[in-house]
């Protein structure tokens, strides 16, 4: 047989070979069609990238086998050593609890370490920052065999929520340790929120994921316009926007409500916080310019008056008629005292017949007096603001009994307090502030619009 009818052998055999194989792969795609798809598209892919020859038996192929010892360029033992010998760091945090020990805050932590237990109960300046609060933050460095390599614990000052204080704890050797002292200011971030109100104020906006601690000075900011807790019915809405102080990209805390907004009943109840940077305390204003807060607020909320303003009055301790120049709160020894308005403090001290006193000048000459005081929260000078703690009640001075006498004087004249605080009159905002107002309004509002597309985006 020659070269050419060789060829034609083997092209029909070829021939033969495929059509029976073609007629198997048939009769298998009929039984199997789920597999045949998939064998047929990995046929096509492959097909497509390449090309196929037959060869020959006139063609020869030469194989060669090449044998090559590859080494790394570390050996295996080296590398192993190396990961045997380092010390992984495991990093961990949690807000501290009242009732904490060194004990249980350390477990909480994932450590068991005697040493470290040991050093923090024997330093008392360490342990009473790290004990006996709560929602302070702490963060530690663990390795994996539970021991204490680094304790940090930050928290808010608590007069002035805009800086932060810093214990840290680090480890010498096995069994000493290091603290320091650091301070530092915060990072401000805004954030916004949106709650349907529906029954119960707290659960709604727990519901919402708005943290208590501003739920709550929400409550406080809108107070002087409406009871929010006790006028919520259902469908209602809360917008609010607020400050998250952040320290290392860590939450520390809360600072202040800058919008807040209770749709009730079909009724807005607005407030926005403004700063004109004049060197004068911020306050709340209405959307549209309107002092939220009174002039004047009481000096002891929710206490009763037992004695009131009047020209004529038995006097309890010398049974005479007398002026009564202001009215009288029952309290309890320690009971808190605050300013009725922003203002300075004028007088701190004794006087007779009032014992401890403290007296505040505020805008249009007017004054307050406040009497029969236990204790100072202020000195002479000093700037306060609306609401501020001034002093704890007491029972100095001609007095048959704790209580506080309350004065008001315009021009040094005394006025009947419950008259003056009956009026309830807000301060508006200057026209020169306006516009500079008028913008900030315009960014709370965006923020609150942004928070509310974000709620109705993660409800769908």
């Amino acid at each position: 047989m020659n070269t050419q009818e060789y060829r034609h052998a083997v092209d029909s055999g070829l021939r033969l070979t495929l059509r029976e194989a073609l007629r198997e792969a048939k009769d298998w795609m009929r039984a199997s069609p789920r597999a045949g798809l998939a064998l047929l598209a990995t046929t096509l892919m492959l097909g497509a990238g390449g090309a196929f020859a037959v060869v020959t038996p006139s063609e020869r192929v030469e194989v060669r086998n090449i044998v090559q010892t590859v080494q790394p360029g570390v050996a295996l033992e080296a590398q192993q050593d190396a990961l045997s010998q380092h010390q992984f760091v495991l990093y961990r945090s949690t807000d501290s609890r009242e009732q904490d020990t060194v004990a249980t805050l350390l477990a909480r932590l994932g450590v068991s370490d005697t040493s470290a237990e040991s050093w923090l109960r024997s330093q008392d300046s360490v342990r009473s920052q790290i004990l006996g609060h709560s929602q302070r933050l702490v963060q530690a460095e663990v390795t994996t065999d539970k021991r204490l390599q680094k304790l940090r614990v930050q928290w808010l000052e608590t007069n002035n929520p805009y800086s932060y204080q810093q214990l840290e704890v680090r480890r010498l050797d096995n069994k000493s340790f290091e603290s320091s002292w650091a301070t530092g200011k915060v990072d401000v971030q805004t954030d916004a929120s949106s709650a349907a109100l529906s029954g119960d104020y707290f659960r709604s906006t727990n519901a919402a994921a708005l943290p208590t601690a501003v739920a709550e000075q929400v409550l406080n900011v809108l107070e002087p316009r409406v009871d929010i807790a006790a006028k919520v019915g259902n469908n209602d809405r809360l917008d609010v926007v607020y400050e998250r102080l952040m320290v290392d990209g860590q939450p520390l805390g809360f600072g202040r409500v800058l919008h807040a907004n209770a749709q009730l009943q079909g009724k807005s109840y607005g407030a926005v916080w403004f700063d004109a940077g004049n060197g004068k305390a911020g306050k709340y204003y209405t959307p549209d310019g309107q002092g939220v807060s009174p002039a004047y607020m009481s000096p002891m909320p929710g206490a009763v008056v037992t004695s009131g303003f009047t020209p004529f009055r038995l006097h309890p301790v010398f049974g005479s008629v007398r002026p009564h120049t202001g009215v009288d709160y029952r309290a309890a020894i320690g009971t808190s005292v605050q300013t009725i308005a922003d203002g300075v403090v004028s007088f701190v001290g004794t006087q007779t017949g009032y014992g401890r006193v403290v007296i505040i000048q505020h805008a249009d000459n007017q004054s307050s007096l406040y009497a029969h005081l236990n204790s100072f929260n202020v000195s002479v000078g000093q700037k306060v603001q609306q609401g501020q703690l001034i002093a704890k009640s007491g029972n100095s001075g001609w007095s048959t009994g704790p209580h506080l006498h309350f004065e008001i004087r315009d021009n040094d004249v005394p006025q009947d307090p419950e008259h003056v605080l009956a009026e309830r009159r807000s301060v508006g905002l200057p026209a020169s502030q306006r516009a500079q107002f008028d913008q900030v309004v315009a960014e709370v509002q965006r923020q609150v619009t942004l928070a509310q597309s974000v709620q109705t985006a993660s409800a769908e």
